[in-house]
């Protein structure tokens, strides 16, 4: 080969090695132009979302406070707050939302009295709605060690800080009320197949706070008494409907003691609030645990993003 053949061969790789670093820096600009647009929508569609977020609950405080107005005795299944929101078009997307009553769950905190000792009557309800959803009631004890203020761990199936200290990573008890029911997943015992099942059914709300029969499911209203049956428990879900009992006390008091008679009621103060936001391919999901007052103001106790 001649020396101008050599040298036509070297510059024709030249040139197409330049073409190839051009393309390479051309395809590079334009994916990392790609991301950054990408980015800002969804910088865009987040603050967005949020904004219809907030709208939502705005909207579930002005439902529950006309509720208040027109029915301020009971809380039931078939008043305007527990129809669902179906999807509704906004700016660049949709928006739907619905409401559930918290109070119509066992609440966990109820488990431990004000004096941090166990509640016995909670106690044995929470275990009777555990072997209910044919889940071992021993659980319960796991439960108790997190929320009580002590460290003494209760057999069998309890847990304390020396138990969870051989997690990845090591965590410690909460020792006091918890704000989520799905703090479970870090009980012992307990996994997301578990929680997964007993979830519809318990919530985390300030102890106290009345079970409203009027919204509960016939599994909670089973784990009431050891007198209520899960077919008693479901006749009593077909007689009250989506309305309400006619006399809570007339219908309870020959199946639950007085104890428990105490703790049930018809009419609620905590709702969760779950809204979705679709705006274009990016999807936002809020979970609002709402407080209404007796004068009707609504306040949000807690929110949370995504998944439970």
């Amino acid at each position: 080969m001649t020396p101008r053949a050599r040298q036509r061969g070297v510059a024709v790789l030249i040139a197409m090695l330049a073409v190839t670093v051009g393309t390479i820096i051309a395809v590079n600009l334009m994916w990392q132009g790609t991301l950054d647009l990408r980015r800002a929508e969804s910088a865009l569609a987040s603050d967005q979302g949020m904004l219809y977020m907030q709208g939502a609950e705005a909207w579930a405080a002005d439902i529950l406070r006309q509720d208040l107005v027109d029915s301020p005795e009971s809380d039931n299944l078939g008043e305007i707050w527990a129809t669902e929101l179906p999807p509704l078009p906004v700016d660049g997307g949709t928006i739907q939302g619905r409401l559930e009553d918290l109070q119509g769950r066992f609440n966990l905190n109820s488990l431990i009295n004000e004096r941090g000792q166990p509640d016995a009557v909670a106690l044995k309800q929470f275990e009777r709605l555990l072997s209910l959803l044919e889940i071992d009631p021993q659980l319960a004890g796991g439960v108790l060690d997190w929320l009580d203020p002590d460290t003494d761990v209760r057999f069998p199936s309890g847990g304390e800080d020396s138990t969870y200290a051989s997690a990845t990573p090591p965590y410690r008890t909460a020792n006091m009320p918890i704000t989520s029911s799905s703090e479970l997943m870090a009980v012992t015992g307990f996994n997301r197949k578990i929680y997964g099942v007993l979830a519809p059914y318990v919530t985390a709300l300030p102890a106290g706070t009345k079970l409203n029969v009027n919204t509960a499911s016939a599994v909670v209203i089973a784990s009431l008494s050891e007198m209520i049956d899960a077919s008693t428990a479901k006749a009593l879900v077909d007689e009250r409907g989506n309305r309400e009992f006619v006399d809570i006390k007339d219908t309870f008091q020959n199946l639950v003691d007085k104890d428990t008679m105490k703790r049930i009621g018809g009419t609620s103060e905590h709702f969760l609030l779950t809204a979705t936001v679709t705006l274009g391919t990016n999807q936002m999901v809020m979970r609002s645990v709402l407080q209404r007052d007796r004068s009707g103001i609504t306040r949000a106790l807690f929110r949370s993003l995504g998944v439970e």
